[in-house]
């Protein structure tokens, strides 16, 4: 984020239409159809950013391991045609609060990467991957490393700071 924050959480990208009664096949990118029973409202965007305004929410439920989203007033195939491609997203003010030790991946660009042990300078965060197995987090150089605890053992971005041991090697293996 470096230091920005910014308007919109995005909360699922719709994929199209599904069925007939104006619902919504989309890819999540929150915590499952709970999240959207939470909120009272959404704002929809369609395929080129444009803000469609406020949707509340009727019902959200899984088909098949996808997220289906059923709006007010969208009741027909036509209805959800507009929002093909689009975005359903939250004000930044929004997001879900975390546990503690928990952290927005999106918080992450900008914090500062410190060696553990010296507290000396490895860099800064340009990037935050989910990956597989580990996420990762890129630095401006290049380098790339890996979220695990016994990397990474204080990630605190409300300090903008990371605290990294780092096994011999590694900032030199995975540079881009």
């Amino acid at each position: 984020m470096d230091g920005q924050t910014p308007d919109w959480v995005t909360l699922a990208e719709v994929i199209r239409p599904r069925g007939n009664r104006g619902e919504l096949l989309c890819v999540d990118l929150s915590k499952g159809p709970e999240r959207y029973r939470e909120l009272t409202q959404v704002i929809l965007f369609d395929a080129q950013q444009q803000e469609l305004g406020p949707f509340t929410v009727e019902d959200a439920w899984l088909h098949q391991d996808q997220l289906v989203l059923k709006f007010a007033g969208v009741d027909s195939i036509t209805d959800a045609e507009r929002f093909r491609g689009g975005e359903v997203r939250i004000p930044f003010s929004q997001r879900a609060p975390l546990s503690a030790g928990e952290y927005y991946l999106s918080d992450l660009p900008g914090c500062a990467v410190v060696d553990d042990a010296t507290g000396a300078p490895l860099g800064t965060v340009a990037a935050a991957l989910e990956m597989p197995g580990s996420n990762l987090i890129e630095l401006e150089s290049g380098a790339l490393i890996p979220l695990s605890r016994a990397i990474c053992p204080v990630i605190d971005p409300a300090n903008r700071l990371i605290r990294a041991i780092i096994p011999d090697g590694l900032l030199e293996l995975n540079r881009n």
